[in-house]
């Protein structure tokens, strides 16, 4: 079974909570600059076997969502947008939801079929094969 790798991140507010910001103050424009509440960011990954991207992105969401009624996408317009079930993902949308007090924002999605084994940790992580040439040259 092939495994994906989900990026995302991750922003513990300040001054509000995330429930209050998605269902009060909006969340039209999160991913514009400035119009985000300010708060400390920490960027994820996380590794999913599944038959796809999006059987990969259903499992990723199941596991972090308390609610399914949390998730929403941002269109192109910049507006929230929610999907019509759970099963209706995209993997090129950006997906926004609430984890326990944090705002979470998806990042994206790449097959590690794809990578090799890094060259600086021994192996033990995967890299795209251009990143792993480079530093093979060096």
């Amino acid at each position: 079974m092939p495994t994906y790798r989900i990026y995302y991140f991750e922003r513990q507010l300040t001054g509000v909570r995330p429930r209050d910001y998605l269902e009060h103050l909006g969340l039209d424009r999160i991913a514009q600059e400035g119009d985000t509440p300010k708060g400390v960011e920490t960027e994820w990954e996380e590794d999913i076997d599944a038959d796809d991207e999006r059987d990969a992105l259903r499992t990723f969401f199941r596991d972090h969502l308390e609610n399914e009624s949390d998730l929403g996408f941002l269109d192109e317009r910049g507006e929230r947008q929610r999907p019509w079930r759970i099963d209706d993902l995209d993997p090129n949308r950006t997906y926004i939801w609430i984890e326990g007090d944090k705002l979470m924002q998806y990042q994206g999605i790449e097959s590690l079929a794809d990578l090799v084994a890094c060259p600086l940790c021994g192996g033990s992580g995967k890299v795209t094969p251009d990143v792993a040439e480079e530093f093979a040259e060096e």
